[in-house]
């Protein structure tokens, strides 16, 4: 175990390490052997020897450092110092070392601080803050809250991308306008008018699309179903990234472009494009509207009650009498087609078009009884247990729960409900792909 875990082996470089004077280093090795294994009571005796020796070392080298006012490499030396005490302790090997130099430390870490500050806010006001970020990084490290070095980290991150924004924005280049602006809000979405600018960038970035009301139909049911999916849409394309809905102008229902097998008049649907300011034509009708709901069939079946009668306290008859009962069977269902195009209102090319069936439907299979008796389900069978080969008799469980299974189907209204949610659906993931 000694050498599997490795102390073994760091004890032993350590050891070479001593030899040639190279006592910071051998001290980390000791460190790391009894690290690897508390119980090794050699580790433990250098460590308090050795480090020792490195701890003064560390502790010379911060009282040098503090006294010619070289203030990062004295930081850098203190930290050290507390890094591997810290790690000694933990093993329990305490090492020494004046703590009158913790109030020093303190000191120097105020002044510090004062230094990259002043730098730090003469180079913001120079412009320069690529270098101002070093500054402010090495005021963060120690006080966060340092007069007001928040600030000038926000002026030093923010306003070179601010710059960069308002170059791109002069440049129409509003995608990478918007990405620059995303990352100023990210680190202060106050700064200037970074909220202003973002909202104009992505109305910049954002497509508009014109919906057409389908004006072909003189069925009453589809023309109340385009009203209504017309409103769904505009509504649900408020969720989509990138892409306004143009459907309060008075080109949504014009009788030469709402066809949804005639692409329209070119010259009337270039003057709506400019009036309209779009950049995509939706056009959509739906079709074939079809209600299947032809009843309840009823199968007239027998089961069979199984009877026990006592003849006398050792004596038990069964015998099995013959009902009636019912299989009932029900479905209903509604069928639609839907139809859309998407058409770049420029060229008047189709980007997308489809048409698909949209069904629902729901189907019910119950047994109910014939007569008013009231039956314990748990006493009858499907077939005559009396008279029926073993070989074709079966768990009734399945048979005896059709006698309370659901006997309710969805009303049309559901199911029309189960059809709407899908062409919407279609309609959302269609233009998913031009808001990306």
């Amino acid at each position: 175990m000694f050498s599997c875990s490795g102390s073994k082996k760091y004890f032993k470089a350590a050891e070479k390490l001593e030899k040639q004077g190279l006592v910071n280093e051998a001290a980390s090795y000791y460190l790391e052997s009894l690290e690897r294994k508390k119980s090794n009571v050699d580790a433990r005796l250098k460590l308090k020897q050795v480090g020792q020796k490195y701890v003064n070392n560390l502790s010379s080298e911060f009282f040098r450092n503090h006294s010619t006012n070289q203030l990062e490499s004295s930081l850098e030396s203190f930290e050290k110092l507390i890094d591997f005490t810290k790690k000694t302790n933990a093993l329990e090997v305490s090492l020494d070392y004046p703590k009158a130099y913790e109030e020093d430390y303190k000191n120097d870490i105020e002044k510090y601080c004062e230094t990259n500050y002043n730098q730090a806010y003469n180079l913001v006001n120079l412009k320069n803050y690529s270098l101002a970020r070093k500054n402010i990084n090495n005021i963060i490290k120690y006080n966060p809250s340092y007069k007001d070095v928040v600030n000038l980290d926000v002026i030093s991150t923010c306003e070179p991308l601010y710059q960069s924004a308002i170059s791109s924005i002069e440049n129409k280049n509003y995608q990478t306008a918007n990405n620059t602006l995303t990352n100023i809000a990210n680190k202060s979405i106050d700064y200037k008018d970074t909220k202003d600018l973002i909202e104009l960038t992505k109305s910049n970035l954002s497509k508009n699309m014109l919906i057409f009301k389908p004006s072909n139909s003189n069925n009453k049911a589809e023309k109340d179903l385009e009203e209504y999916y017309f409103n769904q849409f505009s509504q649900s394309s408020q969720q989509l990234k990138d892409i306004n809905v143009l459907n309060n102008t008075p080109f949504t229902k014009i009788q030469t472009v709402t066809d949804i097998n005639n692409v329209g008049n070119i010259d009337l649907i270039q003057a709506i494009r400019k009036a309209s300011n779009s950049d995509y034509f939706f056009i959509f009708d739906v079709s074939d509207i079809k209600i299947v709901d032809p009843g309840a069939k009823k199968y007239s079946q027998k089961g069979y009650q199984e009877i026990r009668t006592r003849v006398n306290d050792s004596t038990v008859k069964t015998e099995y009498k013959e009902f009636l009962y019912n299989n009932v069977k029900q479905s209903k269902a509604i069928n639609l087609t839907y139809s859309f195009k998407l058409i770049n209102a420029f060229n008047n090319q189709i980007l997308k078009t489809n048409s698909q069936l949209f069904s629902a439907s729901d189907m019910v299979d119950y047994n109910e009884f014939s007569s008013n008796n009231k039956y314990n389900i748990n006493n009858l069978f499907p077939y005559n247990p009396s008279v029926t080969a073993q070989v074709n008799q079966y768990n009734p469980r399945t048979w005896r729960n059709s006698f309370t299974t659901n006997k309710n189907l969805k009303s049309l209204d559901e199911l029309q409900n189960d059809i709407n949610y899908k062409v919407i659906q279609s309609y959302n993931t269609n233009l998913s792909s031009i808001a990306k």
